[in-house]
C-alpha cells in the first residue's frame, strides 16, 4: 500500500523550487546539489502520478496542477514550521544572579547567547539572598559562593580583583602622586561590600590613611555610578568597571596594585548539571568568562 504522506524531502524541494521557480536557487537554499533537488522532484512527480514542472531549456515553469499544489502545500510547511518554533520556544531557563554584575556584564552578553540560541528563552532575576535561600524552580544561579556544599554543584566563572577606582576629572581636580593623597578624597562605599576600602588599604601597608569625607550608599552599582559621576573614589571590581575603563569612563590609579577575591561561581543542583539546557547556558558562560579573563590581564595588570 502506497504511504499517505509524500517523502518530506521532495515536499521541501518541490516547494522550494516552485516558490523560486530554479531548481539553482532551491538547491542553494536546501544546502544540496542541483542534482538532488531534480531528483527529489523527479521521485515526488512519479509519487503523485503528474508532472509538477515544465522544462523550458534552462527555466522551469509550474504545470496547473503543480501550481495548484504548490498554493496548498506552501501554507502547510509554514504551518509546521511556525508550530514547531513555537514548541521550541517553551525551552524557559530561570537564571538568578547578583543585580551589579547582572547589569554590568550579564547583560552586555545575553544578546549573544539569544542569537546563538533563539530556541531558549532566558529569564533574568536579581537579589543578594544565599542559594539556600532561593525558590526551587530556579535553574542557574550565580554568586561569590566559593565554599563546597551538598548537593550543588558549583563552578567558578570569572576571576575577580578590586582596586580603587574614579572619574578621570576627580583625578585632574585633585591629583594621585601617592597612595597617602588619598587623604584628601572622599571615600564611597556600598554596604554590601563595606570593608573593602580597609581591605585594600591592608593590602598595600596604608591603613592609617583616612579619607576627608566618607559617603555609604545602599547598593555597589550606586557607588560606581557616583564614581562616575566625580562624587568621590570607590573600590572597582574587575568584571563590574573593565568596560569604564576601557573607554575611559573611569580610570585605576594604582594600576597592578589590586586584590584578588573569590570570584563568580554558577551554582545548579548537582541531579541537574548534565541536563542539556543547563549544560548549553553554563558552558556558553564558562567560555564568555574565559574570554573576559584573559582580556582582563591585559586592560588591569595585575587584575
Amino acid at each position: 500500500m502506497k504511504p499517505r504522506l509524500p517523502p518530506l524531502t521532495s515536499i521541501r524541494a518541490f516547494e522550494s523550487a516552485g516558490r523560486q521557480l530554479s531548481f539553482t536557487q532551491a538547491a542553494d537554499e536546501l544546502s544540496v546539489t542541483h542534482g538532488a533537488v531534480s531528483h527529489q522532484i523527479k521521485a515526488l512527480e512519479d509519487w503523485l502520478g503528474v508532472k509538477l514542472f515544465r522544462r523550458l531549456g534552462k527555466k522551469i515553469e509550474l504545470t496547473d496542477q503543480g501550481r495548484l499544489y504548490l498554493d496548498t502545500i506552501s501554507p502547510a510547511l509554514n504551518a509546521i514550521a511556525s508550530a514547531s518554533r513555537s514548541l521550541r520556544s517553551r525551552e524557559v531557563l530561570r537564571v538568578n544572579a547578583l543585580p551589579t554584575f547582572t547589569m554590568r556584564w550579564l547583560f552586555p552578553r545575553l544578546a549573544k547567547f539569544r542569537e546563538q540560541y533563539p530556541e531558549v528563552e532566558v529569564e533574568i532575576s536579581t537579589g543578594l539572598e544565599p542559594f539556600s535561600r532561593l525558590p526551587s524552580n530556579l535553574d542557574v544561579v550565580i554568586r561569590r559562593e566559593a565554599e563546597p556544599a551538598p548537593g550543588l554543584y558549583k563552578r567558578r566563572v570569572l576571576n575577580e580583583s578590586f582596586f580603587p577606582v574614579c572619574a578621570p576629572g576627580l583625578l585632574r581636580r585633585l591629583p594621585l602622586a601617592r597612595i597617602t593623597d588619598l587623604s584628601r578624597h572622599t571615600f564611597l562605599h556600598c554596604r554590601a561590600r563595606r570593608s573593602a576600602w580597609n581591605d585594600w588599604l591592608a593590602s598595600v601597608q596604608h591603613s592609617r590613611v583616612v579619607p576627608a569625607e566618607s559617603l555609604e550608599l545602599e547598593h555597589l552599582y550606586f557607588a560606581l555610578q557616583a564614581a562616575l559621576d566625580g562624587l568621590g573614589m570607590t573600590i572597582g571590581y574587575s568584571s563590574l568597571v573593565a568596560s569604564d575603563i576601557e573607554d575611559g569612563r573611569l580610570v585605576a590609579p594604582f594600576g597592578p596594585l589590586t586584590v584578588q577575591s573569590p570570584g563568580y561561581f554558577l551554582i545548579v543542583r548537582e541531579e541537574r548539571r548534565h541536563d542539556p539546557l543547563l549544560k548549553t547556558f553554563c558552558d556558553w558562560l564558562m567560555v564568555e568568562g574565559e574570554r573576559f579573563n584573559k582580556h582582563m590581564e591585559t586592560l588591569v595588570p595585575g587584575g
